[in-house]
């Protein structure tokens, strides 16, 4: 797969710009909090050697895994990023209401939370503008140089 050519359109910059600063942001926020997160991972990973620095590896894995999709879109216009990115972004915008309600009924709760669900929704609108169908849409003609 070669990569897309021409300028990026503004909509798939803005895309890129609003995913990794949601992914960055809430890797920050996280490594702030992380004897929470050690206890959140415990909770929904079962594995009795959860440690600061253990807790630290998997954030980080999850902040490289989300910047994958973005480069493929970014780079190569993908299709199947696109769609990878919208399905399991709206899984994650699922729970935005319910942290909105806890954060609404307890002014403690950090509020940097609900940056990230913010941020992926503009991300996603970004993603399905006119000039991000277009790019989507660019053909990819065949390397001729190969048949030389």
């Amino acid at each position: 797969m070669k990569l897309a050519q021409g300028p990026r359109p503004l909509s798939i910059k803005l895309f890129a710009a609003f995913f990794l600063t949601a992914a960055i942001s809430t890797y920050v926020l996280n490594l702030t909090n992380l004897p929470v997160q050690q206890q959140i991972f415990a909770l929904y990973l079962p594995w009795s050697g959860w440690s600061q620095d253990w807790t630290i590896v998997a954030l980080s894995a999850i902040l490289s895994i989300a910047f994958i999709p973005v480069a493929w879109i970014y780079l190569r216009a993908s299709r199947v990023a696109r769609w990878l990115v919208t399905g399991f972004s709206l899984l994650k915008l699922l729970s935005f209401p319910r942290m909105f309600m806890l954060w609404f009924s307890d002014p403690y709760i950090n509020i940097m939370y609900l940056r990230e669900p913010v941020l992926i929704a503009l991300a996603l609108i970004m993603l399905f503008t006119p000039s991000a169908n277009r790019w989507f849409r660019q053909t990819q003609e065949p390397d001729l140089a190969v048949f030389d």
